[in-house]
């Protein structure tokens, strides 16, 4: 957009991106089970609202996002522009965020202003009083931005009657950097959390190649980088079948995003399954308002009167021999001769975390855990 501002160096990013891995981490622990989620999503939804926030509300957001004293909406500018730079051919990695106010309601200029120049935020003028037709407008932006893996995220109640509903999406198909190759795909058994044993295609490589990794305490941790090498999947395995747990509770988003620094590089042998995984629409207050951010919260700064009435978000991720697509949204609605032995060999055959990092800025874009590749 032609009043989108350029990214400000002096911005404080670093800041603005370990507050947000920390909170996309916490939203990770909440969810149970087979989990799939986008903190880069979710910080940069609340990052915008927060634009709109009454004094009480920003204060709840600054302390579970630990967004910046001075500068939040710089620093997001600042990280959206270096993500965009990690798009190019053939990876493709977009955010986006779009405001859809009802066609009565006028936003307040200051809000609209930052939404525009920090967020690069459209806007869509949507009737709300027909809940049906606004959603369908909404979800089907959605769709597009998200090329079909989030077919919906609001349903017409939520958006029944509001004022405005911002969303933000983040989309990203990349390339492994070393490919698996599908003759080497094999069925073999995954041991799920409970116990129980299923069969899926899993991928192989061929020989042992050069991969960073990490030996924890409990598991082992490897890089699986993306072409371009601005993007990568760390996949953290346990050791034990039910060591998962243990593992996850030792971790925290800066140790993870710290293994870059601790990982040395070495021949390693990879087997994991291909996968899919969905969050369908989940309400973000279950997860928010524990920690002092509730339905009902002020955004007087939006227009007099605003209050926060509903926080979704929806995820989806594919992995296979190829690489990854993954998508997720968030809104917010308001009134390679003998291979040699390998230095490490990891089996993804038991519950496994992991998680796609932006190198240059440290983002988690998506994070999750798998318990069971057949849902």
């Amino acid at each position: 957009m032609s009043d989108r501002l350029p990214a400000d160096p002096a911005a404080p990013a670093a800041n603005w991106v370990g507050g947000v891995n920390a909170a996309g981490w916490s939203f990770h622990r909440h969810l149970a089970g087979n989990a799939v989620s986008s903190p880069i999503s979710i910080g940069v939804a609340f990052s915008l609202s927060r634009a709109g926030a009454s004094p009480d509300s920003a204060a709840a957001l600054d302390r579970i996002f630990g967004f910046p004293e001075e500068g939040t909406h710089r620093a997001a500018n600042a990280v959206d522009l270096s993500l965009a730079k990690a798009s190019v051919e053939p990876t493709i990695l977009e955010v986006a965020n779009r405001l859809f106010p009802d066609h009565q309601f006028s936003p307040r200029r200051e809000f609209l202003n930052i939404a525009t120049a920090h967020y690069g935020a459209d806007l869509q003028t949507v009737d709300t009083s027909n809940g049906a037709e606004a959603a369908d407008a909404i979800n089907g932006w959605v769709s597009e931005r998200t090329r079909g893996l989030i077919p919906v995220i609001v349903d017409p109640g939520v958006v029944q009657n509001q004022e405005l509903v911002m969303v933000n999406t983040v989309y990203m198909k990349a390339d492994w950097l070393m490919p698996f190759l599908t003759e080497f795909t094999s069925e073999r058994p995954f041991t799920t959390s409970g116990g129980q044993t299923v069969t899926v295609p899993f991928m192989h490589d061929r020989v042992p190649l050069p991969r960073r990794f990490v030996q924890m305490e409990g598991a082992d941790a490897v890089e699986l980088p993306y072409v371009g090498q601005e993007l990568a999947m760390w996949l953290i395995v346990p050791h034990e079948v039910d060591g998962l747990a243990a593992v996850e509770e030792s971790l925290d988003a800066e140790t993870l995003i710290g293994l870059g620094n601790a990982a040395q590089m070495g021949s390693v042998s990879i087997t994991m399954p291909k996968w899919e995984q969905t969050l369908p629409p989940a309400d973000l207050f279950k997860w928010l308002c524990p920690l002092g951010f509730c339905r009902g919260a002020g955004f007087e700064g939006i227009a007099p009167g605003i209050f926060m009435s509903a926080a979704l978000h929806g995820a989806k991720v594919i992995v296979d021999e190829k690489g990854t697509e993954a998508a997720a949204a968030t809104a917010t609605a308001f009134p390679t001769s003998l291979p040699p032995e390998p230095d490490l060999t990891v089996v993804a055959d038991r519950p496994f975390l992991w998680a796609i990092v932006h190198q240059p800025t440290g983002a988690i874009l998506f994070v999750g855990r798998l318990v069971n590749p057949q849902g």
